[in-house]
């Protein structure tokens, strides 16, 4: 009598009871029918990001060039309520991509090297553009600045998704060991060197992207299209798209490095910006021999705000990712004992 009871105990023992229960690991849960629910579609997700990023490119390049001819005019005020206006569709656009799908960054990216692609196939190149501010802010090389952060930055978004999901994985390891009772719990790995190593890349490709653009671009959009350059105004353009993509790539291991150059690039362009209404402002005439195809400073300017979006747009993907995860892990952890009643 004595074994018999002490079986009948022991089998009463729930999962929540067992000392490894909490260890092991659980299935998904099931609801009340028995039938495992089925993840949501992403599909929606990837058609909405594409067609966000088709329209893009056009809404980022019209409100600059735009406020590039403002500036050309020393009309200071206009032209600071464009940039306003390509910043706010930076902004709306890379959250969207964070919580949708980073698809919309790589089309985009797409749209704008192939509009680069009719404008080197143009017989005037940036010259055939009816709209006059186009055909003066085509030469400052944003667009193809457009094209390599938005390519490199939906890359970068990607990786970061997948990371953040690895982070939610440690961490609810990490916790479990914690829980568990003669268990000294490791620390988490330090992401030091992830963000030095985006620092020192993205502040060194980046702008060296920009110098490269100086060299032979104005001419390779221009009137017959760099036949004075040859291939090495091509080859320049390639090399500083590389360089750009890779610059907005690293944010997916840490945006530090986006998120430090951006500003600094917007800072950079102010005194070109401000040289129309105040024509002795400090570091504007070096700016001009450093950029000479940008005398208004928008372009550099652009390319800050670009990166400091896309890098913020990033971490806002890392996190969203890693917070779906943990809260999937939390559900996962809700078992569904013999007797049928869902234990929390």
């Amino acid at each position: 009598m004595p074994d018999t009871a002490e079986n009948c105990r022991l089998q009463a023992v729930t999962p929540a009871q067992s000392p490894t229960a909490s260890i092991t690991p659980t299935a998904p849960p099931t609801p009340s029918g028995g039938v495992p629910i089925a993840p949501r579609s992403r599909r929606a997700d990837y058609l909405l990001t594409a067609a966000v990023g088709l329209v893009l490119p056009p809404m980022i390049m019209a409100p600059l060039g735009i406020a590039s001819h403002f500036a050309a005019e020393g009309r200071l005020l206009l032209a600071s309520l464009f940039l306003a206006l390509a910043l706010a569709v930076c902004i709306a656009s890379q959250w969207f991509f964070a919580m949708r799908s980073s698809l919309g960054g790589l089309v985009a990216g797409l749209v704008a090297l192939a509009v680069h692609a009719v404008v080197l196939l143009a017989p005037q190149g940036a010259q055939s553009s009816p709209m006059p501010w186009a055909r003066a802010f085509i030469p400052t090389g944003t667009l193809l600045v457009t094209a390599g952060v938005l390519l490199g930055g939906s890359w970068g978004m990607r990786h970061a998704r997948r990371s953040g999901r690895a982070d939610a994985r440690l961490a609810a390891r990490l916790a479990l060991a914690d829980r568990a009772r003669g268990v000294t719990p490791a620390a988490p790995p330090s992401r030091r060197r992830a963000h030095v190593l985006s620092f020192v890349v993205t502040a060194t490709s980046v702008p060296g992207a920009l110098l490269l653009l100086q060299h032979g671009y104005a001419e390779l959009v221009g009137p017959g299209n760099g036949s004075s350059s040859g291939s090495s105004g091509v080859l320049t353009a390639l090399a500083a798209l590389v360089l750009l993509a890779l610059g907005a790539f690293f944010t997916g291991r840490s945006t530090l490095g986006a998120r430090a150059t951006g500003p600094l690039l917007v800072l950079a362009g102010l005194p070109a910006l401000l040289h129309g209404v105040w024509p002795a402002a400090p570091g504007a005439a070096r700016l001009a021999r450093w950029l000479p195809n940008d005398p208004t400073g928008v372009g550099l300017i652009a390319t800050g705000l670009l990166l400091t979006t896309v890098g913020w747009g990033v971490h806002l993907a890392r996190h969203q990712s890693r917070v779906g995860e943990l809260v999937g892990l939390r559900n996962a952890e809700t078992v569904t004992p013999a007797n049928g009643i869902a234990r929390p």
